[in-house]
């Protein structure tokens, strides 16, 4: 990628988990009540778009993964930080989140090699007839809403088992216990589905206006194996 491609990516995850973090830092500041604007923001956010984002739009693992993980981290730290308080940024079912957010990075990727095998087959969308640009982009559309469904699925399955599994006083560790921890789930599990396309529009419409707009943010057309024109 390009080193503007890249700086665009960094500024849209930074813009991501800082709309993430601002509840706290109103917080602190004594702007807001963080608990209760936190709580009306709890799993409405960019978080999980970004992962997806990420996973489509970088081509190294390193970035796709690295990146929002360790901005994650870095926000969990601060949450920690900012309410005197490290285990609410910290605690035990860290790895299942992560791990899940790791998950959407990697239904991510599946969107990228989509874009890119219809890249290598009906050739750019610029140079596409607008019959093929409109089947393009919805195949496209379609790609990202079933992933970001998927990944959303997945993250509210994973971690409302670990909670139940982890946590002390809350859920007996039977059966019921289980359907407990799930139906208490599905207020935040809905607050995801509603952001998921909101923030997915968002970052991933943003990027295209952007490399539209500015053409050096735009992927690098490189030749394959086969001497082909593929995306970088």
């Amino acid at each position: 990628m390009t080193k503007s491609r890249y700086v665009l990516l960094a500024l849209l995850v930074v813009a991501a988990v800082s709309f993430r973090i601002m509840p706290y830092v109103l917080g602190a500041l004594g702007l807001t009540d963080v608990r209760q604007f936190a709580g009306f923001l709890w799993n409405f956010s960019p978080v999980s778009a970004l992962f997806l984002f990420c996973g489509a739009h970088f081509p190294e693992k390193r970035w796709a993964y690295g990146a929002p993980l360790a901005a994650m981290l870095l926000s969990d730290l601060g949450i920690g930080l900012l309410m005197n308080d490290m285990s609410l940024g910290i605690h035990a079912a860290i790895p299942a989140i992560y791990g899940s957010y790791a998950l959407i990075v990697l239904a991510g990727t599946l969107v990228r090699k989509l874009e890119r095998h219809l890249a290598k087959n009906g050739g750019a969308m610029p140079t596409q007839s607008w019959p093929q640009r409109i089947r393009t982009f919805l195949t496209l559309l379609a790609a990202v809403a079933g992933a970001g469904i998927a990944g959303e699925v997945a993250f509210f399955i994973i971690t409302n088992f670990a909670t139940w599994l982890m946590q002390t006083g809350y859920y007996p560790h039977t059966w019921d216990g289980l359907m407990s921890c799930y139906i208490a789930g599905i207020p935040f599990f809905k607050n995801s589905l509603q952001s998921m396309p909101l923030f997915a529009f968002v970052l991933f419409g943003g990027s295209a206006l952007a490399e539209a707009w500015f053409p050096a943010l735009r992927e690098q057309a490189a030749p394959d194996s086969t001497g082909q024109v593929a995306l970088a």
